[in-house]
């Protein structure tokens, strides 16, 4: 490339980022005042009956909703309206995510569709009453669903009334968010018991604000190998809480990936890893009726799939409990999805005994294949003990 071309491209470049930045004020009150019209339509228009209590969405006018040191999650903004947005809070300058929990109009799309099955054809709002909730409830009970949470045992309708119970919502609400996306849900219910998600802000109609909690992991890939060790140990954990769960409901991550955590490190002795999507979830009521006593554990084997994590949802669903949290993290440490361990998140492990053993332990963890899989619990255990040990001779 000649140098012309090469300096024509960088002023190309340079010109386009200067009216990114000379609009940027403008663009940001017209998101704030998007957002603002935005959760009034939600809450007055769309479903009145999903929020009987005032909504105050002036909330958002004390919001900034793109930082000015976050261009270039803008411009991703511009190309992906539902894209996730960051912000700042005027005053306490906090800073916070912005997500769009309605994507593709679904929220109008199952209205629609619950209209039609009630077979009211004209002016049909969705209500706080049975009829409504009866075929809301059918909705999330489907077993053929792709979006929101996947409740456990399938069909198991008493199941969905005692996880239901345990947050204090406006039924119609509830119910509608298991179907559209069930973060509000399992935040509330889940930052209250001190598990790594993110904090609940403020809902304004179907537009949730949540707490920054860090950097992606995907950017700690390279960092020394002493803070991925800490990292991996507060993953380790987390996945053996969200395992045991909250009242006897487990919870399944189906997709921990490096872009659905993120990492706050303060020093290398003060690291919180934070799962902040957790809308794909199977949510299993381990003390359900349907559940057979001889189906008590379910031990996940990995499942060759191209870039992709692959999963069988029906024996999840029929075992009070599965492993497959702590399959996830192994694999998350020892290969990206594809296979390749140079690109997990320990790699170059280096050649000490004690690491060695460890590349083992996870390497079993991954590739051994039911019934000859020893307890995943446990190895992930003795790598927790081997992390310490390492850590200790380390300082």
């Amino acid at each position: 490339m000649s140098q012309h071309r090469i300096l024509t491209k960088l002023h190309l470049v340079a010109l386009f980022l200067w009216i990114v930045m000379k609009y940027q004020p403008e663009e940001r009150a017209s998101s704030l005042k998007s957002l603002v019209q935005q959760c009034q339509y939600d809450t007055t228009i769309l479903c009145p009956g999903c929020f009987p209590r005032p909504v105050n969405c002036s909330f958002f006018e004390n919001l900034k909703s793109i930082d000015s040191n976050e261009l270039f999650e803008e411009l991703l903004t511009h190309f992906n309206q539902h894209g996730v947005r960051y912000g700042t809070l005027s005053g306490s300058e906090q800073r916070v995510v912005i997500k769009n929990l309605n994507k593709e109009h679904g929220v109008e799309e199952l209205i629609s569709s619950i209209c039609n099955d009630l077979k009211i054809y004209r002016n049909c709002r969705l209500r706080n009453k049975e009829p409504y909730l009866r075929v809301l409830r059918q909705r999330v009970l489907n077993d053929n669903q792709l979006e929101g949470a996947i409740l456990c045992p399938l069909m198991d309708e008493e199941a969905l009334k005692r996880f239901l119970f345990e947050i204090d919502e406006n039924d119609l609400n509830k119910i509608l968010l298991m179907r559209i996306n069930a973060q509000p849900l399992l935040l509330k219910l889940l930052q209250e018991r001190n598990f790594p998600v993110p904090k609940l802000i403020f809902q304004g109609g179907f537009t949730l604000v949540e707490s920054y909690e860090g950097e992606a992991l995907a950017k700690y890939y390279d960092r020394p190998l002493n803070v991925r060790l800490l990292i991996a140990n507060e993953l380790i954990k987390a996945s053996l809480n969200f395992t045991a769960g909250v009242d006897n409901f487990r919870f399944y991550l189906t997709d921990i990936s490096p872009d659905n955590i993120v990492v706050s490190m303060s020093s290398e002795e003060e690291i919180k890893v934070t799962f902040v999507d957790l809308n794909n979830v199977i949510i299993l009521d381990s003390h359900s009726k349907r559940l057979k006593p001889s189906k008590q554990k379910h031990v996940h084997s990995r499942i060759d799939c191209d870039g992709c994590f692959a999963y069988i949802q029906e024996d999840i669903c029929v075992h009070q409990i599965s492993d497959i949290n702590l399959f996830a993290v192994c694999q998350l440490l020892l290969e990206n999805l594809n296979g390749d361990s140079k690109r997990g998140f320990l790699h170059s492990l280096g050649t000490d005994s004690k690491l060695e053993a460890f590349r083992k332990l996870l390497h079993q963890c991954v590739y051994c294949q039911p019934p000859y899989c020893e307890d995943r619990q446990e190895v992930l255990q003795r790598i927790m003990e081997i992390i310490h040990d390492v850590l200790h001779e380390v300082v």
